[in-house]
């Protein structure tokens, strides 16, 4: 498959909005309201239960144009088929706390949600979008990048976050791992 992957812009913004908006969450209904804003807010999990979806939808518009919420986009013949996630961890706030020891004084970059078309799924679109995303964070001088993925029994639906092989592949290294959840770590400075 010929994958065009491009960074998320604010010209981009509607496009993203349209396909998180379209894409079939059947099996995972409480991500369809996200609009991947949900690891950047602070509030608790019952405050973002009650947030209604166009109140995300409105701020990841808002953010996006700001600069403040990036990632990428993959396209395949003009259709939008995948989303990564991709920002420095001090804009991530849900997770920048647990991370704050490990990354003080680094920039320090951050995959946290690949959403792919389900037809698009298994042909190495995530693998083709961390790539991306590591070679651009590489480029703008950033020291390293963290990643979470969750590796246990029943943990499908959290894949989103990207496969424990996957990072493996790409050259990070595991520092620990807590109750499935792999903390991996990828240095930029030393490839």
């Amino acid at each position: 498959m010929a994958y065009d992957i491009q960074p998320l812009t604010p010209a981009l913004a509607e496009r993203f909005t349209e396909y998180l908006t379209h894409l079939d969450f059947a099996n995972t209904p409480h991500w369809a309201s996200c609009f991947c804003r949900f690891y950047h807010t602070t509030c608790t999990q019952q405050e973002w239960m009650a947030r209604p979806l166009e109140t995300n939808r409105e701020e990841a518009l808002r953010e996006i144009g700001a600069g403040n919420m990036r990632g990428y986009l993959a396209f395949e013949s003009g259709a939008c088929v995948g989303w990564c996630n991709a920002n420095d961890v001090e804009g991530l706030a849900r997770i920048y706390a647990d991370a704050e020891e490990r990354c003080r004084g680094k920039r320090v970059g951050r995959t946290i949600c690949f959403v792919i078309h389900p037809d698009h799924r298994g042909r190495g679109l995530a693998r083709r979008m961390l790539a991306r995303a590591v070679s651009d964070f590489r480029g703008a001088g950033y020291d390293a990048m963290l990643a979470l993925p969750v590796e246990t029994e029943g943990a499908g639906q959290r894949r989103y976050r990207g496969t424990l092989h996957m990072y493996q592949e790409a050259g990070y290294r595991e520092l620990e791992a807590v109750d499935g959840t792999h903390i991996m770590w990828l240095d930029l400075r030393g490839r």
